[in-house]
C-alpha cells in the first residue's frame, strides 16, 4: 500500500503571517488562540514562530535584539536570516486572520493524514478492532479539538484568582447576573466553571427561561451564544422583545397586535437591536461536533461568554456507532460540551427535557430520576435546576370542570443539584404570555 501523500501546506501563508508577526508584533494577540507551533510545516518558520511567540507570551518586546537573545543559545544563527527576510517580505497585515485559519485548518489536515496513515496501516497489519476504534476516536478528538496544545496553569495564577475571590465584595456577584435577585442569591450568578441544567416537562418554561436568562446577560454587554435545535430565531427573539415591549410573544408571531402596540414593539427593536445575542438556529447541523466547532470559533470572533443549549436531547454525534441507543448520544454529548465548556471558559447552560414519569404520580414536582436519558448529564452538572409551574395543572382541570381559571404565576426553580451552594427551592414569578420573570418581593413585573 502506497502512503506517499504529501502533506498539505502553504510556505507562502506562513511566510505572509510570519511576515506581520515580525512587522506588527502587536497584532499577534489577535490570532494568539490560533496559532501554534504545528501551523508550521516548514521548519525554519517554525522555529522562528516558536521564538516570536515566546517572546509575546512572556510581555517582552519582538525585535531583532530580543530574538538574538533566544537564537544565540539554540546554536540556530541562521534563523536571524529568516527573521531579516520576514522583515523584507511584509506588505500588509489585511489577511492575517484568514491566514492564520487556514494555517490552523491545514496543521489539522496533517494531523488527520497521519492519523489516516496509521489507521490504513493498522488494516493492512490486520490489527485487532480495539485498535482501530482508538485511532478513529482519536481522529475524531483532532477534529473536535482542533489539535490545540494544553498549556499548563501554575498554582501561583490559581492562588491570585483565590485572592480575587477573597477580596470580592460580599454584595457583588462571583458569575453572570441571572437577572432575579433571590436566584442569584443561591447562585452567586451563573459561574464561569459551571454547567447548569435547567429542566422540566413541556409547558414548564424553559424556552422564557432560557430567552429571559440571555437577555439579562446580553443587556449587561455580556457576549451570548444560543444554540436552538426546537424553536426558530424569530420565536426566540419574540420572546425577548416580549419581556421588553411588555407585550405578548403569541400575538407578534400571529400578526394580532393593534396599531398601537406596534408602535411600541418597533421601538423596542430598535432600542435592543444592538443585543450581543448570536443564534445558531435548528436549520444548521445537529450534530455536537459541527455544535463545538462552531461555539470556540463564535469564542474567538465574538467573545461568547455564556452559551445556551435548548435543548439537550435533540443533538446528535455521529460518533456514537449505536445512533439508535439514545442513552450513549447524550452521554457522548454531554462529555464535549463539559470539555467544551472547561476549554473555553464559558458557563453553559443545557435546558433539558424530562420523561413523562412524574406527570404519573400525585406531587408532580421532578426529581433528579426524571431526567430523560440522564446518566452523564446529571453526572457532569455542576448545577441541575427543575422548573414547575402549579398553574399549568390547575389550569388543565379547571378547564375539564368548565371554570374559570385566575393564575398565580409562581414559577418554582428547584435546585436537585447544587455542588457549591445551597439545595432547595427558590419561587419566583412570572408572565408566561409576556416572558418575564421576577422575584416576589418586587410585587409586580418590572
Amino acid at each position: 500500500m502506497n502512503f506517499n501523500i504529501a502533506p498539505p501546506q502553504s510556505k507562502e501563508v506562513e511566510k505572509d503571517v510570519l511576515s506581520v508577526m515580525c512587522n506588527r508584533p502587536e497584532l499577534i494577540v489577535k490570532v494568539e488562540e490560533i496559532l501554534h507551533s504545528e501551523c508550521f510545516y516548514d521548519p525554519d518558520y517554525r522555529f522562528l514562530f516558536d521564538i516570536v511567540f515566546g517572546i509575546h507570551l512572556a510581555g517582552g518586546e519582538v525585535s531583532q535584539s530580543s530574538i538574538l537573545n533566544k537564537v544565540v543559545p539554540s546554536g540556530k544563527k541562521d534563523i536571524l536570516a529568516t527573521y531579516q527576510e520576514m522583515k523584507k517580505y511584509f506588505t500588509s497585515d489585511t489577511a492575517l486572520w484568514r491566514n492564520a485559519m487556514l494555517l490552523s485548518e491545514l496543521a489539522v489536515k496533517r494531523s488527520m493524514l497521519t492519523k489516516s496513515m496509521q489507521l490504513l496501516g493498522a488494516v493492512e497489519a490486520n490489527e485487532p478492532i480495539e485498535k482501530l476504534d482508538t485511532l478513529v476516536n482519536e481522529a475524531s478528538d483532532i477534529m473536535t479539538t482542533r489539535n490545540r496544545p494544553i498549556e499548563g496553569i501554575t498554582f501561583a495564577h490559581s492562588l491570585d484568582e483565590l485572592n480575587r475571590l477573597i477580596d470580592r465584595p460580599e454584595t457583588k456577584l462571583s458569575g453572570i447576573d441571572t437577572g432575579v435577585k433571590d436566584l442569584n442569591d443561591v447562585t452567586g450568578g451563573w459561574q464561569v466553571d459551571d454547567s447548569i441544567v435547567i429542566a422540566g416537562r413541556p409547558g414548564m418554561g424553559k424556552s422564557l427561561c432560557g430567552c429571559f436568562h440571555a437577555y439579562t446577560a446580553a443587556k449587561l454587554g455580556i457576549p451570548v451564544a444560543f444554540v436552538s435545535l426546537e424553536m426558530a430565531k424569530v420565536k426566540l427573539t419574540a420572546r425577548i422583545v416580549s419581556n421588553v415591549a411588555h407585550v405578548s410573544s403569541s400575538d407578534m408571531t400571529k400578526g394580532r397586535l393593534a396599531m398601537n402596540q406596534k408602535t411600541i414593539v418597533r421601538d423596542t427593536m430598535r432600542k435592543i437591536e444592538q443585543l450581543p445575542i448570536y443564534y445558531y438556529e435548528n436549520r444548521n447541523s445537529w450534530d455536537i461536533n459541527d455544535i463545538c466547532l462552531t461555539l470556540r470559533n463564535w469564542k474567538r470572533k465574538y467573545g461568547i461568554q455564556l452559551i445556551f443549549i435548548d435543548y439537550i436531547q435533540l443533538i446528535k454525534d455521529r460518533t456514537v456507532r449505536d445512533s439508535s441507543d439514545k442513552t450513549k448520544v447524550v452521554t457522548s454529548v454531554q462529555e464535549k460540551l463539559t470539555h467544551l465548556k472547561s476549554s473555553i471558559g464559558t458557563p453553559i447552560i443545557e435546558l433539558a427535557q424530562l420523561s413523562r414519569a412524574n406527570e404519573s404520580r400525585g406531587d408532580k414536582r421532578p426529581g433528579l430520576s426524571d431526567l430523560k436519558n440522564s446518566g452523564q448529564i446529571e453526572q457532569d452538572a455542576t448545577v441541575v435546576i427543575f422548573l414547575y409551574r402549579q398553574d399549568y395543572y390547575d389550569a388543565t382541570a379547571a378547564q375539564e370542570r368548565g371554570e374559570e381559571f385566575t393564575p398565580t404565576n409562581d414559577l418554582e426553580y428547584i435546585f436537585a443539584k447544587n455542588r457549591d451552594g445551597e439545595m432547595g427551592t427558590v419561587l419566583v414569578k412570572a408572565s408566561m404570555s409576556q416572558n418575564r420573570i421576577w422575584s416576589l418581593n418586587d410585587g409586580s413585573p418590572p
